[in-house]
């Protein structure tokens, strides 16, 4: 059975977005003065897109004994019984593709698997993340963070 885990999306997502728009505004103020709405529509729609890759199209879910990832980047498996551990209330400051602009105000867990591999993640239910883990492999050690 398949069971899909929501992005966090936090209220900083959205302050980031409407910063952007403010942004936009400013930058193409002068176009839109003189009737020229084009560039600004294209930089809108390039906001939108991006705003929406970096906050909502990221996906988690757990099938069998793999977790799966789906990201802008494509869609990557671990293996569960691969998880070491989980630190959880951490800050991804530099998110899968090091994007820092893009996603500063994320907070959820660092999952360490294999020998020295570690990837952010942070699923909307993240105490009902953890359980369903644990439930497949008991042995994850879970750090609490600050």
């Amino acid at each position: 059975m398949k069971q899909i885990f929501k992005t966090n999306i936090s209220l900083g997502s959205y302050i980031w977005g409407m910063a952007m728009v403010a942004c936009i505004v400013i930058l193409g103020y002068n176009g839109m003065s003189q009737g020229l709405y084009l560039g600004t529509a294209l930089l809108f729609s390039i906001l939108v897109l991006s705003w929406y890759f970096t906050f909502f199209f990221k996906r988690y879910w757990i099938q069998g004994d793999k977790l799966f990832i789906r990201s802008i980047s494509g869609t990557k498996s671990i293996a569960i019984n691969a998880i070491r551990k989980l630190e959880t209330d951490q800050t991804g400051w530099l998110g899968t593709m090091g994007l820092n602009i893009l996603s500063p105000y994320r907070k959820g867990i660092m999952l360490y698997y294999n020998q020295i591999e570690n990837l952010f993640i942070y699923p909307e239910k993240s105490a009902e993340f953890i359980d369903k883990l644990q439930q497949i492999k008991p042995s994850i050690e879970i750090i609490k963070g600050k």
